[in-house]
């Protein structure tokens, strides 16, 4: 029973990003291209079931048409301390090196995203603050760009604090559309992906970040991990599925009672 209750919130959230996609596609082609693919009364059906589901599932992203409500820019970006410093690891490019570590204790091998690390706070399901990493120790709060990123749920079904960290990053193939058209600013910010993703995420101007097509990979859960099931088994398994996109399935490891709405991204629609 708790399979199939699973499986079934699964299908939603799932509706729930292609929805967005779609109804996201219809808005462009109306009010950009002037070529609207689809009837009016088309597009109200889809935004009438798109916000049934978010009410059903509590899952609303960052980029849902249902909260298109403009962007308010800032006059600076207030510095923020981590609780919890935000460290960074140490470097290798040996391979030898690595079986050392993971000889010691059990270890989660993930491809390295170059961009800017991200912390998200939670309270309650409701995404409260978002801060760049900075020095570990201060950050700097960004909370107004992310309805500007593509894919950061706004808000989640999950009770209490969480606290997830990430990457804040700019896809190599939207890098190469933008970089000839993107004008006044130095060859340093625009000489590769994550110079631009670092400065657009930090930019005081939300329409200028929508703009830049960055995305939300997770790579950590910071806080909040006691909800996840079996830490020895459950940490890795989370951790390698906390895309927060494209559903391409559930995360969950088998028999494990975790969140429903951490999902692997394999395309971006």
């Amino acid at each position: 029973m708790q399979k199939v209750q699973r499986n079934q919130k699964n299908e939603d959230a799932k509706k729930v990003v292609m929805l967005v996609a779609k109804l996201n596609q219809y808005r462009n082609e109306y009010y950009n291209k002037a070529k609207p693919s689809v009837s009016d009364a088309v597009y109200d059906h889809l935004f009438d079931g798109l916000q049934k589901l978010e009410k059903k599932t509590g899952i609303i992203l960052s980029n849902s048409p249902t909260q298109t409500v403009g962007y308010t820019p800032v006059s600076a970006l207030e510095k923020v301390r981590h609780p919890i410093p935000l460290l960074s690891l140490d470097k290798t490019k040996q391979t030898e090196e690595l079986l050392q570590m993971a000889a010691k204790a059990p270890a989660l091998l993930m491809l390295k995203l170059d961009g800017l690390t991200i912390k998200l706070c939670y309270e309650n399901g409701q995404l409260v603050e978002a801060s760049t990493r900075g020095g570990g120790d201060i950050g700097e709060v960004i909370t107004h760009n992310i309805p500007a990123f593509y894919n950061v749920p706004t808000r989640i079904p999950q009770k209490g604090r969480l606290v997830i960290t990430g990457e804040g990053f700019i896809h190599k193939d939207d890098f190469e559309k933008m970089k000839g058209g993107i004008s006044g600013k130095a060859d340093k910010e625009i000489c590769n992906a994550r110079n631009l993703a670092s400065g657009s995420i930090q930019l005081l101007n939300p329409a200028a970040c929508k703009e830049r097509h960055v995305y939300f990979y997770a790579f950590n859960i910071l806080e909040g991990m006691g909800d996840f099931g079996k830490i020895a088994y459950s940490r890795g398994a989370w951790l390698c599925c906390l895309s927060l996109y494209i559903p391409a399935g559930t995360c969950n490891p088998p028999g494990d009672g975790g969140p429903d709405w951490l999902f692997k991204d394999v395309c971006r629609g």
